[in-house]
């Protein structure tokens, strides 16, 4: 396993020679999510969205002149609200308090869509899709009496009221899709295109009574679907698990198959295997709200927290996630926003699903056509990886990327890219293992096309030893490095399948 820097530096440079020469070696390198086009539909793209928006920089509306164009308000059912011009407190705690909203002091809901309003006013020229306000119902404040269904349908009521015509609304959609308006005509139909919906609000209600949202979100439907005209304005996004993709297109948790129908969005904390979920909601065309990760991302490059990194962002936009939620860090009298370099690769609004979640991990080899291979597709503990001519239909030669940064084989899902011994260390070969969700079987992808590993606080990277070409070549851990172009991985998509053993 020795080898000199010399050697090493010579093969390199080789590869980057031969690299330049053969158009096809790293087609698709840098990862870039595709840009957002006026005939996209809305369930094509996705958001970035600062999580807790109000409590995070010293304006709302900071994050709107960054790019952002959707935020996260959080409301709680205290006092009389529904006797005040303005709403609701917004407050994640018991106690209303000063928010980075317009108010004096004590911000409420309206104080907060006055903001978005009147930058909305200044800047539609410039603003090419809806901007997505999501309204999370906190039980903070008196749990037990929290947010019943009446007071989720007046709160649907006070943004009817208080946003009028500025609103695409629940009922708009169900108009939208005609003669079929349920989850049937959505997948078949999908929603507007960012053109029509263009200087659009959409406002989007989460979480509710504290242990029981969901039904109380469907009860709170049908109060409104007795009002003339019949029907929410907001879209009502129930939780879903993150294991349980039948939520998306059959029965969600404590709701009736039947009154499932009626919900186009959901809102999943991040768990294993939310890859799932996610792809599912953009298959049947729904909006899905993800907060939270399973990864364990908080320490790569650039990045202010696990949901706001890079590879867990790459995880949610790859697997199709619609509103993706960043746990960021600036505190109410801070002017900035979060905006890392990597946002040329995932920009802060893009096509959803455009980056590869299920791929062929093409090899950094000169004149490719190479890629990561299950060895004689041996699917055992231990069978190493290493490079092979690319076969379109191998399955030891497919993997999906998952929720917590694992890298599984199309083969047998219940093993993950690993290394030997588990650590990572300089030299040590690539293998498969039985997932068991340690360190050493989770990987961060960076816009380059590295993996790094998490063993070693990623420190070392995936890399083709000596840059070899031949079959059989092995794939090891070297200290990562952003020049070396024998760490430059090229996943280029395949098709999904169905996973169901873990």
């Amino acid at each position: 396993m020795s080898l000199t820097l010399s050697c090493r530096t010579f093969n390199t440079l080789l590869v980057a020679a031969a690299t330049l020469l053969c158009a096809n070696a790293q087609a698709r390198l840098p990862l870039v999510a595709e840009a957002a086009q006026a005939g996209d539909r809305l369930d094509q793209v996705y958001y970035a969205q600062p999580h807790n928006t109000y409590q995070h920089s010293s304006k709302l509306t900071n994050w709107l002149d960054a790019g952002y164009r959707t935020v996260e308000l959080d409301v709680i059912d205290r006092g009389d609200w529904e006797k005040e011009a303005k709403g609701p407190y917004v407050s994640h705690g018991a106690s209303p308090g000063n928010a980075n909203c317009s108010a004096a002091s004590d911000d409420r809901l309206g104080n907060c869509l006055d903001d978005v309003v009147g930058w909305l006013d200044r800047n539609t020229a410039n603003v090419s899709v809806p901007i997505l306000v999501f309204v999370d119902m906190k039980a903070s404040w008196d749990p037990a009496s929290a947010w019943k269904s009446d007071e989720v349908a007046t709160l649907d009521d006070f943004v009817r009221k208080y946003l009028g015509n500025r609103l695409f609304t629940y009922r708009d959609l169900l108009a939208t899709l005609g003669a079929n308006p349920n989850r049937t005509g959505l997948k078949a139909t999908g929603w507007p295109t960012l053109a029509t919906l263009k200087g659009k609000i959409i406002v989007v209600f989460t979480g509710g009574h504290l242990g029981d949202v969901n039904a109380r979100m469907n009860s709170a439907r049908k109060i409104l679907n007795g009002q003339n005209p019949a029907g929410p304005v907001s879209f009502l996004c129930p939780d879903v698990d993150s294991s349980d993709p039948d939520e998306i297109s059959g029965a969600i948790d404590s709701i009736g198959a039947t009154d499932s129908a009626f919900f186009f969005c959901a809102n999943m904390k991040g768990g294993k295997h939310d890859q799932l979920v996610l792809n599912r909601s953009a298959e049947y065309r729904q909006l899905i709200h993800q907060w939270s990760t399973a990864g364990d991302f908080a320490k790569t490059p650039e990045a202010a927290s696990d949901s706001a990194s890079y590879p867990s962002s790459y995880i949610a936009v790859a697997h199709g996630a619609s509103a993706i939620g960043w746990d960021v860090t600036q505190g109410l009298s801070d002017n900035s926003v979060f905006q890392p370099s990597w946002l040329s690769s995932i920009p802060l609004v893009a096509r959803r699903r455009s980056l590869p979640g299920y791929f062929q991990l093409h090899t950094p080899t000169a004149g490719g056509g190479k890629c990561v291979d299950v060895k004689g597709a041996s699917y055992k503990n231990g069978t190493a990886l290493i490079q092979y001519t690319c076969n379109a239909s191998a399955a030891n030669q497919q993997f999906v990327y998952t929720a917590e940064g694992q890298l599984r084989p199309k083969g047998d899902n219940r093993y993950c890219a690993d290394i030997d011994g588990g650590k990572g260390k300089q030299g040590a070969k690539l293998h498969i293992w039985g997932c068991d969700g340690g360190e050493s079987e989770r990987w961060a992808v960076t816009p380059d096309g590295r993996f790094a590993n998490r063993h070693g606080d990623w420190r070392f990277c995936m890399d083709l030893l000596n840059a070899d070409p031949a079959d059989g070549a092995p794939l090891v851990l070297w200290p990562c490095n952003a020049a070396d172009a024998a760490q430059k991985f090229d996943p280029q998509a395949v098709p999904e399948w169905n996973q169901t053993v873990f």
